[in-house]
Protein backbone atom coordinates (compact mmCIF):
# COMPACT_ATOMS: atom_id res chain seq x y z
CA UNK A 1 0.00 0.00 0.00
CA UNK A 2 0.80 3.67 -0.75
CA UNK A 3 0.40 6.57 0.50
CA UNK A 4 -1.88 7.79 -2.54
CA UNK A 5 -4.02 4.53 -2.52
CA UNK A 6 -7.53 4.90 -2.50
CA UNK A 7 -9.17 2.90 -0.63
CA UNK A 8 -12.25 2.21 -2.61
CA UNK A 9 -10.01 0.17 -5.59
CA UNK A 10 -10.00 -2.48 -3.70
CA UNK A 11 -12.17 -5.32 -3.35
CA UNK A 12 -13.37 -6.97 -0.05
CA UNK A 13 -11.06 -9.82 -0.52
CA UNK A 14 -8.15 -7.31 -1.44
CA UNK A 15 -8.55 -5.24 1.86
CA UNK A 16 -8.84 -8.44 4.02
CA UNK A 17 -5.15 -9.34 2.21
CA UNK A 18 -4.02 -6.11 3.03
CA UNK A 19 -4.66 -5.93 6.36
CA UNK A 20 -3.60 -9.74 7.28
CA UNK A 21 -0.55 -8.09 5.91
CA UNK A 22 -0.17 -5.88 8.30
CA UNK A 23 -0.87 -8.33 10.97
CA UNK A 24 -4.80 -7.55 11.62
CA UNK A 25 -8.01 -9.66 11.16
CA UNK A 26 -9.38 -9.77 7.28
CA UNK A 27 -12.12 -9.35 8.87
CA UNK A 28 -11.86 -6.05 9.50
CA UNK A 29 -12.29 -5.20 5.58
CA UNK A 30 -15.94 -5.79 6.32
CA UNK A 31 -16.23 -2.72 9.32
CA UNK A 32 -14.16 -0.38 6.66
CA UNK A 33 -16.73 -1.36 3.34
CA UNK A 34 -19.91 -1.00 5.72
CA UNK A 35 -18.27 2.03 6.97
CA UNK A 36 -17.38 3.36 3.14
CA UNK A 37 -20.53 2.41 1.78
CA UNK A 38 -23.35 2.48 4.08
CA UNK A 39 -22.56 5.19 5.98
CA UNK A 40 -20.28 7.07 3.43
CA UNK A 41 -17.46 7.98 5.68
CA UNK A 42 -14.68 10.75 4.99
CA UNK A 43 -12.31 9.80 6.94
CA UNK A 44 -10.69 6.47 8.63
CA UNK A 45 -10.69 7.91 11.88
CA UNK A 46 -14.70 7.84 11.40
CA UNK A 47 -14.60 4.20 11.62
CA UNK A 48 -15.32 3.94 15.38
CA UNK A 49 -15.36 0.03 15.92
CA UNK A 50 -12.01 0.32 14.43
CA UNK A 51 -9.33 -0.16 17.28
CA UNK A 52 -7.51 3.37 17.11
CA UNK A 53 -3.75 1.90 16.11
CA UNK A 54 -5.37 0.59 13.00
CA UNK A 55 -7.69 3.39 11.86
CA UNK A 56 -4.10 5.11 12.45
CA UNK A 57 -1.68 2.90 10.04
CA UNK A 58 -4.79 2.85 7.59
CA UNK A 59 -4.96 6.79 7.21
CA UNK A 60 -0.99 6.69 7.31
CA UNK A 61 -0.95 4.51 4.32
CA UNK A 62 -4.26 5.25 2.38
CA UNK A 63 -6.74 7.97 1.30
CA UNK A 64 -10.85 8.17 0.94
CA UNK A 65 -11.13 9.59 -2.14
CA UNK A 66 -14.19 12.10 -2.79
CA UNK A 67 -15.51 14.04 -5.65
CA UNK A 68 -16.49 17.34 -6.46
CA UNK A 69 -19.45 18.50 -7.73
CA UNK A 70 -18.92 21.53 -10.70
CA UNK A 71 -22.17 21.46 -12.35
CA UNK A 72 -26.13 20.19 -12.27
CA UNK A 73 -28.42 20.31 -14.83
CA UNK A 74 -32.27 18.91 -14.13
CA UNK A 75 -34.65 18.34 -16.38
CA UNK A 76 -38.30 20.23 -16.33
CA UNK A 77 -38.95 17.12 -18.34
CA UNK A 78 -38.58 13.86 -16.68
CA UNK A 79 -36.84 14.56 -13.73
CA UNK A 80 -33.60 13.32 -15.07
CA UNK A 81 -30.39 14.86 -13.62
CA UNK A 82 -26.50 15.36 -15.11
CA UNK A 83 -23.72 16.28 -12.29
CA UNK A 84 -20.37 17.36 -13.67
CA UNK A 85 -18.08 16.11 -11.13
CA UNK A 86 -14.06 16.98 -11.05
CA UNK A 87 -12.00 14.03 -10.15
CA UNK A 88 -8.96 14.37 -7.87
CA UNK A 89 -6.49 14.85 -10.93
CA UNK A 90 -8.59 18.08 -12.41
CA UNK A 91 -10.57 15.89 -15.01
CA UNK A 92 -13.91 15.60 -15.24
CA UNK A 93 -16.80 13.08 -15.68
CA UNK A 94 -20.62 12.87 -15.80
CA UNK A 95 -22.86 11.02 -13.85
CA UNK A 96 -26.63 10.54 -14.91
CA UNK A 97 -29.64 10.18 -12.51
CA UNK A 98 -32.94 9.06 -14.06
CA UNK A 99 -35.47 8.52 -11.81
CA UNK A 100 -38.70 6.65 -12.51
CA UNK A 101 -41.63 5.44 -10.94
CA UNK A 102 -40.79 2.61 -9.43
CA UNK A 103 -37.01 2.32 -10.57
CA UNK A 104 -34.25 4.79 -9.92
CA UNK A 105 -31.04 4.55 -11.70
CA UNK A 106 -27.73 5.82 -12.45
CA UNK A 107 -25.79 5.88 -15.58
CA UNK A 108 -21.83 6.04 -14.52
CA UNK A 109 -19.13 6.82 -16.67
CA UNK A 110 -16.18 4.11 -16.84
CA UNK A 111 -13.59 6.45 -18.64
CA UNK A 112 -12.83 10.13 -18.86
CA UNK A 113 -13.71 10.65 -22.48
CA UNK A 114 -13.66 7.44 -24.86
CA UNK A 115 -11.03 6.16 -28.16
CA UNK A 116 -14.30 4.94 -30.35
CA UNK A 117 -15.78 7.89 -31.63
CA UNK A 118 -19.23 6.64 -32.39
CA UNK A 119 -21.07 9.09 -34.50
CA UNK A 120 -23.78 9.93 -32.85
CA UNK A 121 -21.58 10.39 -29.47
CA UNK A 122 -20.62 13.28 -28.12
CA UNK A 123 -18.21 10.94 -25.52
CA UNK A 124 -15.16 11.16 -27.66
CA UNK A 125 -15.72 14.72 -29.45
CA UNK A 126 -12.80 15.79 -26.63
CA UNK A 127 -10.91 12.95 -27.24
CA UNK A 128 -9.68 10.05 -24.22
CA UNK A 129 -7.78 10.78 -21.17
CA UNK A 130 -7.57 7.92 -19.11
CA UNK A 131 -9.38 5.27 -17.55
CA UNK A 132 -11.40 5.58 -14.23
CA UNK A 133 -10.18 3.73 -10.94
CA UNK A 134 -12.83 1.40 -9.21
CA UNK A 135 -12.77 3.91 -6.55
CA UNK A 136 -13.89 6.48 -8.94
CA UNK A 137 -16.58 4.61 -10.60
CA UNK A 138 -17.98 3.50 -7.15
CA UNK A 139 -17.84 7.23 -6.27
CA UNK A 140 -20.21 8.17 -8.96
CA UNK A 141 -23.45 5.74 -7.10
CA UNK A 142 -22.11 7.11 -3.63
CA UNK A 143 -22.30 10.60 -4.71
CA UNK A 144 -25.82 10.06 -6.00
CA UNK A 145 -27.08 8.03 -2.98
CA UNK A 146 -25.51 9.51 -0.09
CA UNK A 147 -24.42 12.51 -1.02
CA UNK A 148 -27.15 13.91 -3.05
CA UNK A 149 -29.89 11.54 -0.86
CA UNK A 150 -31.55 9.84 -3.95
CA UNK A 151 -32.51 6.52 -3.97
CA UNK A 152 -30.50 3.70 -6.39
CA UNK A 153 -31.92 0.65 -7.26
CA UNK A 154 -30.57 0.30 -10.90
CA UNK A 155 -26.64 0.98 -12.39
CA UNK A 156 -25.98 1.24 -16.13
CA UNK A 157 -22.75 1.13 -17.70
CA UNK A 158 -23.29 3.58 -20.22
CA UNK A 159 -22.10 6.83 -19.30
CA UNK A 160 -18.31 8.51 -21.04
CA UNK A 161 -16.38 5.66 -21.69
CA UNK A 162 -16.55 1.64 -22.76
CA UNK A 163 -16.36 -0.18 -20.19
CA UNK A 164 -14.72 -3.26 -21.85
CA UNK A 165 -11.85 -1.07 -22.68
CA UNK A 166 -11.80 -0.45 -18.55
CA UNK A 167 -12.42 -4.35 -18.11
CA UNK A 168 -10.65 -4.91 -14.16
CA UNK A 169 -11.55 -1.61 -12.49
CA UNK A 170 -15.19 -2.13 -13.84
CA UNK A 171 -15.61 -5.46 -12.84
CA UNK A 172 -13.97 -4.46 -9.31
CA UNK A 173 -16.60 -1.90 -9.28
CA UNK A 174 -19.50 -4.30 -9.91
CA UNK A 175 -18.37 -6.94 -7.14
CA UNK A 176 -18.39 -3.40 -4.57
CA UNK A 177 -21.75 -2.18 -5.95
CA UNK A 178 -23.32 -6.09 -5.76
CA UNK A 179 -21.27 -6.95 -2.41
CA UNK A 180 -23.83 -7.13 0.45
CA UNK A 181 -20.88 -5.52 2.62
CA UNK A 182 -20.85 -2.86 0.29
CA UNK A 183 -23.83 -1.22 -1.82
CA UNK A 184 -25.94 -4.35 -2.12
CA UNK A 185 -27.26 -3.49 -5.85
CA UNK A 186 -28.43 -7.04 -7.18
CA UNK A 187 -26.52 -7.91 -9.60
CA UNK A 188 -29.61 -8.11 -12.20
CA UNK A 189 -29.76 -4.65 -12.02
CA UNK A 190 -26.23 -3.72 -12.76
CA UNK A 191 -25.65 -3.26 -17.28
CA UNK A 192 -23.03 -3.00 -18.92
CA UNK A 193 -23.31 -1.45 -22.02
CA UNK A 194 -20.13 -1.91 -24.76
CA UNK A 195 -19.87 -0.87 -28.08
CA UNK A 196 -18.83 -4.57 -29.49
CA UNK A 197 -15.49 -5.27 -27.91
CA UNK A 198 -15.80 -9.11 -28.49
CA UNK A 199 -12.97 -10.15 -25.83
CA UNK A 200 -14.92 -8.58 -23.15
CA UNK A 201 -17.84 -10.28 -23.91
CA UNK A 202 -16.40 -13.55 -24.26
CA UNK A 203 -14.48 -12.80 -20.63
CA UNK A 204 -17.84 -11.45 -19.01
CA UNK A 205 -19.48 -15.01 -19.94
CA UNK A 206 -16.91 -16.09 -17.44
CA UNK A 207 -17.60 -14.16 -14.37
CA UNK A 208 -20.16 -15.40 -13.03
CA UNK A 209 -22.67 -12.91 -12.62
CA UNK A 210 -25.88 -12.33 -13.18
CA UNK A 211 -25.33 -9.05 -14.85
CA UNK A 212 -27.01 -7.43 -17.77
CA UNK A 213 -25.34 -7.52 -21.09
CA UNK A 214 -25.92 -4.34 -23.27
CA UNK A 215 -25.08 -4.23 -26.94
CA UNK A 216 -24.62 -0.81 -29.16
CA UNK A 217 -25.82 -2.45 -32.49
CA UNK A 218 -27.34 0.34 -34.25
CA UNK A 219 -27.60 -1.25 -37.69
CA UNK A 220 -27.77 -4.66 -39.17
CA UNK A 221 -25.77 -3.83 -42.40
CA UNK A 222 -21.95 -3.67 -41.52
CA UNK A 223 -21.23 -1.08 -43.85
CA UNK A 224 -24.14 1.60 -42.07
CA UNK A 225 -22.55 0.25 -37.93
CA UNK A 226 -18.73 0.78 -39.27
CA UNK A 227 -20.38 4.36 -40.19
CA UNK A 228 -22.12 4.99 -37.12
CA UNK A 229 -20.02 2.72 -34.33
CA UNK A 230 -16.58 2.72 -36.37
CA UNK A 231 -14.82 -0.96 -34.10
CA UNK A 232 -16.75 -2.51 -36.73
CA UNK A 233 -14.60 -2.62 -38.36
CA UNK A 234 -12.45 -4.53 -36.30
CA UNK A 235 -15.42 -6.66 -34.91
CA UNK A 236 -18.04 -6.98 -37.78
CA UNK A 237 -21.60 -7.74 -37.26
CA UNK A 238 -21.14 -11.33 -37.60
CA UNK A 239 -18.31 -12.16 -35.50
CA UNK A 240 -19.99 -9.99 -32.92
CA UNK A 241 -23.47 -11.97 -33.36
CA UNK A 242 -21.39 -15.26 -32.77
CA UNK A 243 -20.19 -13.77 -29.57
CA UNK A 244 -23.17 -12.36 -28.61
CA UNK A 245 -25.02 -15.98 -28.84
CA UNK A 246 -22.11 -17.82 -27.50
CA UNK A 247 -22.79 -15.34 -24.42
CA UNK A 248 -26.21 -16.89 -24.24
CA UNK A 249 -25.57 -20.35 -25.13
CA UNK A 250 -23.01 -20.16 -21.80
CA UNK A 251 -24.61 -17.64 -19.32
CA UNK A 252 -28.82 -18.23 -20.07
CA UNK A 253 -28.84 -14.45 -20.11
CA UNK A 254 -31.11 -12.23 -22.10
CA UNK A 255 -28.53 -10.16 -24.40
CA UNK A 256 -30.08 -6.34 -24.96
CA UNK A 257 -28.82 -4.82 -28.12
CA UNK A 258 -29.38 -0.82 -28.01
CA UNK A 259 -30.45 0.95 -31.42
CA UNK A 260 -30.52 4.93 -31.95
CA UNK A 261 -32.94 5.40 -34.31
CA UNK A 262 -31.40 7.95 -36.71
CA UNK A 263 -33.50 9.27 -39.67
CA UNK A 264 -32.18 8.59 -43.52
CA UNK A 265 -29.47 6.49 -41.64
CA UNK A 266 -31.22 3.23 -39.92
CA UNK A 267 -34.47 3.68 -39.35
CA UNK A 268 -36.42 2.71 -42.55
CA UNK A 269 -38.28 -0.43 -43.55
CA UNK A 270 -35.65 -2.29 -45.00
CA UNK A 271 -33.04 -1.64 -41.85
CA UNK A 272 -36.02 -3.39 -39.62
CA UNK A 273 -36.58 -5.84 -42.12
CA UNK A 274 -32.45 -6.85 -42.04
CA UNK A 275 -32.78 -6.09 -38.17
CA UNK A 276 -35.41 -8.92 -37.65
CA UNK A 277 -33.50 -11.20 -40.13
CA UNK A 278 -30.11 -10.63 -38.16
CA UNK A 279 -31.95 -11.50 -34.77
CA UNK A 280 -34.18 -13.95 -35.91
CA UNK A 281 -34.42 -17.26 -33.18
CA UNK A 282 -31.72 -15.16 -30.63
CA UNK A 283 -32.34 -14.91 -26.76
CA UNK A 284 -32.56 -11.15 -26.92
CA UNK A 285 -34.51 -8.11 -27.03
CA UNK A 286 -34.14 -4.52 -28.74
CA UNK A 287 -34.42 -0.98 -26.83
CA UNK A 288 -34.92 1.55 -29.67
CA UNK A 289 -34.18 5.32 -28.73
CA UNK A 290 -34.86 7.96 -31.16
CA UNK A 291 -31.40 10.06 -31.62
CA UNK A 292 -30.88 12.25 -29.27
CA UNK A 293 -30.08 15.90 -30.64
CA UNK A 294 -26.29 16.49 -30.53
CA UNK A 295 -26.13 19.96 -33.12
CA UNK A 296 -22.17 18.67 -33.84
CA UNK A 297 -22.94 15.64 -35.09
CA UNK A 298 -25.66 16.42 -37.93
CA UNK A 299 -28.14 13.69 -37.27
CA UNK A 300 -31.64 14.15 -36.70
CA UNK A 301 -34.44 11.97 -34.90
CA UNK A 302 -36.55 10.26 -37.30
CA UNK A 303 -40.80 11.19 -36.61
CA UNK A 304 -42.40 9.50 -34.02
CA UNK A 305 -44.82 7.82 -36.78
CA UNK A 306 -41.47 6.63 -38.35
CA UNK A 307 -40.33 5.06 -35.09
CA UNK A 308 -43.33 3.10 -33.96
CA UNK A 309 -43.00 1.64 -37.39
CA UNK A 310 -40.11 0.60 -36.98
CA UNK A 311 -40.75 -0.93 -33.30
CA UNK A 312 -44.08 -3.06 -34.72
CA UNK A 313 -42.06 -4.33 -37.92
CA UNK A 314 -39.86 -6.20 -35.51
CA UNK A 315 -42.65 -6.96 -32.88
CA UNK A 316 -44.58 -8.58 -35.81
CA UNK A 317 -41.65 -10.65 -36.88
CA UNK A 318 -41.44 -11.82 -32.70
CA UNK A 319 -38.97 -9.96 -31.67
CA UNK A 320 -38.90 -8.53 -28.38
CA UNK A 321 -38.11 -4.72 -28.78
CA UNK A 322 -39.53 -1.62 -26.90
CA UNK A 323 -39.31 2.08 -28.03
CA UNK A 324 -37.75 4.23 -24.98
CA UNK A 325 -38.52 7.73 -24.77
CA UNK A 326 -35.02 9.53 -24.70
CA UNK A 327 -34.05 10.86 -21.26
CA UNK A 328 -33.30 14.83 -20.31
CA UNK A 329 -33.43 16.30 -24.24
CA UNK A 330 -33.66 19.64 -22.17
CA UNK A 331 -30.31 19.37 -20.16
CA UNK A 332 -28.05 18.03 -22.88
CA UNK A 333 -28.34 14.48 -21.78
CA UNK A 334 -26.71 12.95 -24.68
CA UNK A 335 -23.51 11.12 -23.59
CA UNK A 336 -20.76 13.62 -23.05
CA UNK A 337 -22.64 17.24 -23.49
CA UNK A 338 -22.63 18.30 -19.88
CA UNK A 339 -18.91 17.65 -20.20
CA UNK A 340 -18.28 19.13 -23.42
CA UNK A 341 -20.21 22.39 -21.81
CA UNK A 342 -18.24 22.34 -18.84
CA UNK A 343 -14.78 22.12 -20.49
CA UNK A 344 -16.06 24.64 -22.67
CA UNK A 345 -16.43 27.20 -19.80
CA UNK A 346 -12.90 26.64 -18.52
Amino acid sequence: MTATQDIKDYSKEEAGQCLAALGHPPYRARQIFRWLYKEGVTSFDSMKDLPAPLRAELAKNLSISQPKLLDTKRSHLDGAAKYLVELEDGHAIETVYLPESRRSTVCVSSQVGCKHSCAFCASSILGFARNLRTGEIVNEILFIRLGQKLPVTHVVFMGIGEPFDNYDNVMKAVRTLNDPDGINIGARRITISTCGLIPGIERLSGEGLQVELSVSLHSADDHVRSRLVPINKKYPIKDLMAACKSYVGKTDRVVTFEYVLIKGVNSGPEDSAQLSKLLKGMKCKVNLIAYNQIRAQGFEAPSREEARAFLAALVSKGIRAMLRKSRGEDIDAGCGQLRISGMRHE
